[in-house]
Formats: structure tokens, sequence, C-alpha cells
């Protein structure tokens, strides 16, 4: 592959230097031996202050003293030395520098102080990979500037799975994997000063040989440049693989410490990832099933499983597991059933997954038969036979294995052919020879599955990809107007006017006002009509229920002045009289035909994201919702509707009308379009809104804002330590 992409000179050098290179050890005489070791062919050099060569290398005392200028270095010196060594690169014209030294910004002000500098040096004139990362591995150029030690006995110039990872530990785990497909490229980028995640996603588009890219995330600086990155990815049909850590809060804050990477809003990047086709998996295991499986010469067409084996127990656990991952077990048509029982004794029985009974086992022809029955249903998606290998058996021979493999492979099929192993504890020779044959191995029953499912979600959210919300980009013509509404008022939003700023989106509301006595009050629901609610507006009080702030249900202008002269009270006594303003009356809305949502959603500096679910007194009892991160579409917000519990009160349960489900879906881009426009609004919730068949109504609203610029990305993670 040839591309003037700024990366090309690190993953296909055709001279290298190691700056640093001792023959004592260490990360530079690795890099040598690991470059000899997968075959580089190029210039292949030493810059050391007093040797002439480092293990048979030739060595000079700078790099200015080569008589070339080298694609890429390898930087293995003490933090302190890599300013000097990449001015030097950078002056000459170096293509690319590898930096593996710690004692950067994981380590606190005063390393990043010193990967400042170096971002700043060679910012838009060298890319630099780190620090403190294990380097880069480009298998088609048999290159290798890489600091520990690499098995090469799989390696090929061939691969079709690209890696890159912010950890180097579990990028090596993936290299050393016997199980996952054979790599094009690697990259550990470690602190990401300037080759990033995404840098490495880009340049691995380049290249169309690339069918599956996995990717070892702790954060993103950038989710919009990702989400671009991610649609192109989608575009060319190469699936993005991501085990992202930082779920929890103990695994938030332990990905802050070792890298000095923001976890981010997890929420966020779930949202990113759905909105986009990307996969995301939980850990290493499902993170090789699901490459192996989508790098398969034919990705599955969708869920329905074609599973046979030769035990009814394994049959019964992949039933159970398949039920449990929503993956369907294929109907099989009469051509199919025919062709299956050709294969079984007398005392079998035909089922589905298919059991072949023990009498199978051994045997290819049997095998051969079934799957390629199996692979012609209609109904089938993906074929796989589970059995046994493990690494305290027999050999794969005395098992019978080859015989099996061969026969599954023989099967001329459009859908994957699998072989599924009982356990992850699998032969290491089983890989090698399910490679040759054609067939892709998934190791561990539950990984496998999971790795399934994942493909057919994938397809489902592919089809959800209908355009491109990126002109939803920057502020609206809104936002002029929607920041004077904010501007003088507190942190914590009296709702009049936050209901104003609803209104000013679009987004309908009760009709009402503000009131500071009895009388302005009786004013308004005259003019607005009875029966109305009455609802204490003071400065930062977020939830005027608890101070019983809040009378419904009043039918009269008596009962209004009694529930004013109340809710005025009580907000004094819990308050103080300094922050009450008044109430608000608004009209009274009936809640029995219509269902209450929840939609609202944060600024945090890393994304917007707007969330989506059970309202009401369920929001919290359910816990059903989504999130979606802006911009999105309303048509993306009709699709995750369809993930939702709720979803069916929301068509129509047993008679009852159902909801308009434009009007949710354009209060929800409204929602989010308001949160871009304004990003000093850290929260904003719509609870309830109500939904009926003739439309959306926001009943309650809070919106909490920061006065001054919102907090960057480093600043949040400070504060979280």
């Amino acid at each position: 592959m040839s591309t003037d992409h700024a990366l090309e000179r690190l993953f296909h050098p055709r001279s290298v230097a190691v700056v640093g290179a001792s023959p004592k050890g260490g990360y530079g005489l690795t890099t040598l031996q690991n470059m000899n070791a997968i075959g580089f062919s190029g210039r292949l050099s030493v810059v050391h202050p007093t040797r002439p060569e480092v293990a048979g290398v030739p060595a000079v005392r700078a790099l200015s003293e080569l008589d070339h200028v080298p694609d890429a270095i390898g930087v293995a010196v003490p933090a302190a030395a890599v300013p000097g060594v990449l001015a030097e690169a950078v002056e000459l014209g170096v293509g690319g520098a590898v930096v593996y030294a710690s004692g950067f910004a994981e380590t606190g002000a005063e390393g990043q102080r010193l990967q400042q500098e170096i971002a700043d040096l060679c910012r838009g004139r060298m890319p630099v990979v780190g620090p403190n990362c294990l380097g880069v591995v480009g298998y088609r150029a048999r290159s290798a500037l890489w600091g520990l030690d690499i098995p090469f006995a799989r390696t090929s110039t061939g691969g079709c799975v690209a890696v890159a990872a912010q950890s180097g530990s579990l990028a090596l785990s993936l290299m050393m994997s016997g199980r996952l497909p054979k790599l094009a490229y690697c990259a550990s980028v470690g602190n990401q000063a300037l080759v990033d995640i995404s840098d490495c996603l880009e340049y691995y588009l380049h290249d169309p040989a690339v069918r599956v890219v996995a990717l070892l995330v702790e954060g993103l600086s950038d989710l919009q440049r990702f989400r671009a990155l991610a649609l192109r990815a989608a575009a060319a049909d190469v699936a993005v693989v991501v085990l992202k850590n930082g779920r929890s809060p103990a695994g938030g804050t332990l990905t802050v410490a070792h890298t000095g990477t923001l976890a981010g809003h997890d929420a966020a990047y779930d949202a990113l990832f759905r909105q986009t086709g990307v996969i995301r998996v939980d850990d290493m295991d499902e993170l090789i099933a699901t490459c192996s499986l989508l790098a398969a010469p034919h990705k599955p067409r969708g869920t329905s499983l074609g599973l046979f084996a030769t035990s009814g127990g394994e049959c019964g656990m992949l039933a159970d597991l398949a039920h449990d991952h929503d993956l369907p077990l294929a109907a099989f048509d009469d051509t199919t059933k025919r062709a299956l029982r050709s294969v079984l004794p007398d005392y079998g029985y035909l089922s589905s997954p298919f059991d072949v009974t023990a009498a199978g086992w051994g045997d290819g022809e049997v095998c051969r038969t079934a799957a390629t029955a199996l692979a012609a249903c209609p109904t089938v998606d993906v074929v796989a036979f589970t059995g046994d290998a493990p690494t305290a058996g027999p050999s794969l021979q005395e098992a019978g294995w080859p015989a099996m493999i061969a026969g599954l492979g023989a099967v001329g099929a459009d859908v994957p052919v699998a072989v599924i192993t009982s356990t992850t504890d699998t032969d290491p020779e089983l890989p090698d020879l399910c490679e040759r044959h054609g067939v892709t191995l998934l190791a561990g029953m539950r990984p496998a599955l999971r790795a399934i499912r994942h493909a057919g979600l994938r397809l489902e959210r592919l089809k959800s990809i209908t355009n491109d919300p990126t002109g939803f980009l920057g502020q609206s013509e809104l936002a002029d107007a929607a920041q004077e509404l904010l501007d003088g008022e507190p942190d914590t939003v009296p709702e009049t006017a936050a209901k104003a700023l609803l209104d000013h989106y679009g987004i309908s509301v009760p009709d009402g006002g503000s009131a500071s006595d009895e009388d302005a009050a009786v004013a308004i629901a005259e003019r607005i009509g009875y029966p109305v609610v009455c609802k204490l507006e003071a400065d930062d009080l977020a939830h005027k229920s608890d101070i019983g702030g809040v009378v419904v249900g009043i039918h009269d202008p008596d009962q209004l002045r009694v529930a004013v002269r109340d809710v005025l009270d009580r907000g004094r006594t819990a308050l103080g009289p300094a922050p009450v303003r008044g109430v608000r009356v608004e009209t009274a809305a009936d809640t029995h035909d219509g269902v209450e949502l929840i939609v609202g959603g944060s600024n945090d500096g890393l994304a917007t994201v707007v969330v989506l679910g059970a309202g009401g007194v369920l929001t919290e009892l359910l816990n059903d919702a989504v999130t979606l991160l802006w911009p999105f579409t309303e048509h993306q917000v009709l699709h995750a509707l369809q993930g939702l519990r709720v979803q069916a009160l929301l068509r129509g349960y047993r008679g009852a009308p159902g909801c308009d489900l434009d009007s949710i879906a354009q209060t929800t881009v409204a929602i989010g379009r308001m949160l871009a426009d304004l990003p000093t609004i850290t929260e904003l919730d719509v609870n309830p809104l109500l939904c009926t068949s003739k439309g959306t109504t926001a009943l309650d609203a809070l919106i909490r804002q920061r006065h001054g610029t919102p907090p960057t990305a480093r600043e949040r993670a400070e504060r979280s330590s």
C-alpha cells in the first residue's frame, strides 16, 4: 500500500534508526531484535554516543551523521533527553518517531509540561507515537518499531485486522494471541501526545485489505472526529470493534491515573458507538471472537443460528446461551431436514441445535454433510459446529479434529462456517488448522455467541445510518436569543425562564406565568383558565416537591390564594426569604390519557448527550432510557425508541391510542439543538414530557447552567481525581 498519509512512513518505513539502543538491553536493543526477527529489508541504523555498532547494526553518534534521513526512528532514551532527539529529527525531516519512555503526562505537572514541549515541537512537522508506549508494527512492511519481544511465528504481510491501543500490555496480548486472525498493523499509542487512536483508525481505512479494526480505548479527545471516521468505516464495510475501559467509577479513576487521559462520560461513548455502527465489547475473549467472525471471508447475514454438535449436553447449553443473547435458532425447511436425517443414527432425533450424536465425532463426511445442509438453509445466517479441544487433551490428530475441520472447510457457502469450542482453553494448534481450511475459530461458547450477536446488531445499526447529521454541528440561528433568555438567571434556572427557553426551541409547554403575590396569581389563572397548578419559584431550587413547593388540582380563586400562601411560606421556611421569587401558575395537564417520558441531557466538555426514557414516577423504577450523542436526526430518535421497554405504551397498549412519535422525535432533537447552542448548560431535564396522540408537552423543566467558560477535559479529570 502506498499513501501520502502522515503515518505512512511509520508503518511502511524504508529506513529506520533506533536512538539510544544499547547492548545492555532495554527497548532500543529489543527494537533492533524485533526488526531483524520480522524480516525488515530496509536500512537499519543505531544512534549511540560512543559505540560503533549495537547488536551488529552500525551506529553513529547523532542522527545528523547518518548519510540518509530515516523514514522512522525509535527513541529509546530517558524522558528528559527526548525533546533534544525530536528537535534534531524534525530539523532533518524524519518521517515519524516512536517515543517509548514514561515520565510524561501520566506522572503529574512536570511530566505534563515535558509532554506539551514535545507536542509543540513536533505538531504539524513530524508524527510522534507515544510517549509511554510500546510502539508500532507494520506487518505489511515487515517493520517492528516495538520495545518488547514479539512472537513472529504467525506474521504475515496479508493480514486483514488492524489494532490500535492506549494500553501497550493489552495490545501485546492481542499480538500474542493465536486465536486472532493475522494482523496488518498494530499500534500502542500510550499518552497520545500527537498521534492518537483516531489517527490510527484514519490510516487503517486507507488500506482496502483491512476488514476489521480493533481499538482498545481509555478515552477519546475528539468524539466528533471519531464519529466521522467511524461513519467512513461503516460506508466501506470495515468493522470497528472497541474495548473501552472506564465504565465503572473505579475503572474511570484507574484510566486517568494510568495515561493521563480523561475516561470521559461513558454514556456518550455508548451513544457514539451505537449511532455509527461500532461494536463495543466487554473483554478480550469477546474482542478476539468478534474480530475473528467479522474477518471471515463471509460476514453473517444476521443472527439466526445453524448449530450442530455431537453432544446433547452441548446442544442444550448452546440453546440456553442463544436464548440469553436473543439469538434465534434456525427453523429447518424440508430439504434441510432430509439432509440432516441422512447423518443421524437410528436412535438420533432432529433438533435445533442439531445433535448428530457421538457417532458423528471425528467423521469429516458427517461434518461436511451437516454443515452444507445448514449453510443452504434459507433461515440460517451462521453455521457452527461445537466441540472440545482442550490443551490437556489428546492431540488434534488423535481426537479426529483434522477430518472434521476438513469437512467443514469443504462447504461452499456464502455464510460463515465456524467452530465453537466448549471453552476458551483450546489446543494451540487448532487456530492454524482452522485457518488452513478457511474455518473461523470462535473459542468459548459465550464469547462466540456474543460475537454473533454483535455482528447482527452491527447490521441493524448500519441500516439506521440513513443520513449524515453533522450539518447540525455548530450553533443555530436560535442561539443568540436563547442566550439572552439565560443571561441573569442563577445556576438553577427558575421554571418560568426554563420553559421560556423550551418554547423558544418549539417545545410545547403549559400556558402560564410568574406571580409575586396572590392577586397576580389569580389574574394569571383567570387568563389561562382553571384547573391550574401552583409551583414555588426560587433561586437555585432544583426540586420543588421536596419542600412542598407544588400544589395541583386547584379549581377556583380561593383554592389558589391558599395554595400561594402555603407555597410561599414553605419556601421561606426552607430557603430563607431572599431566594424566593414567587410562584408559577400554569394550566393543569390531564395525564390520564398519555405516557410520561423523560428527555434531557448534559454538556460536560466532552460531548453533548441527550437521554430519552420512561419518565414521571417510572424514571427510577424502570431505569429504561437510551442515550444519544449530538448531532442526531429524528430518524435516529425513532430508531432509539424501539429499544425502550416503554415503547409498547407509546405505540398504544391494550386499546389505548398511540402517541405522536414524530412529536417525540422533534422534541428530542430540539433538546439536543438547545444543549449544543448553549454549552454553559450543564444539565437539562424535562420530566415528565407528556406524550399523547396529539403531541407532546413539557410539564416540568429543570435547567442548570455554569457561569463562565465550560471546563476542559483535563480540568474535569483533575477535579474528579
